[in-house]
């Protein structure tokens, strides 16, 4: 999601706002990764919802996949501009099948747990492991 923010953010910069939308309107299906992971200004939101309006009123197969571990209600936290986030979660959610995956993350199979438990030391303790 942030790539697509500096993608916005670097097209309006150089007056390319048209021919980037264009090039994602483009492909047959666009993922977006980690929605709500990062804040797109008002003019980024207006240009979200101009690719999503645009890939939803485009003639044949024009797919958007959304991931996120935000519910779409949390998304505004993120975009600076209610009506521009609320028209396009409309088109979003117009003809959407929806994956709810609940479960532990793919990203921690390698992760190792260690727990170490430590105990209070007191002077009698450490006075008779001195001795032995």
């Amino acid at each position: 999601m942030s790539e697509l923010r500096d993608k916005f953010t670097n097209a309006r910069r150089n007056g390319k706002e048209a021919s980037c939308l264009n090039g994602l309107v483009r492909p047959a299906c666009l993922i977006i990764d980690e929605v709500g992971h990062c804040e797109f200004d008002r003019d980024n939101t207006r240009l979200f919802f101009d690719m999503v309006d645009r890939r939803y009123n485009r003639q044949g197969c024009n797919n958007i996949i959304f991931t996120s571990n935000k519910n779409p209600s949390q998304w505004k936290q993120n975009f600076n501009d209610d009506d521009d986030l609320l028209c396009a979660l409309d088109r979003i959610f117009d003809d959407a099948t929806v994956f709810n995956i609940r479960g532990d993350s793919f990203r921690g199979k390698r992760l190792e747990n260690i727990t170490l438990q430590t105990a209070r030391v007191t002077a009698s303790t450490v006075s008779e492991q001195s001795v032995k």
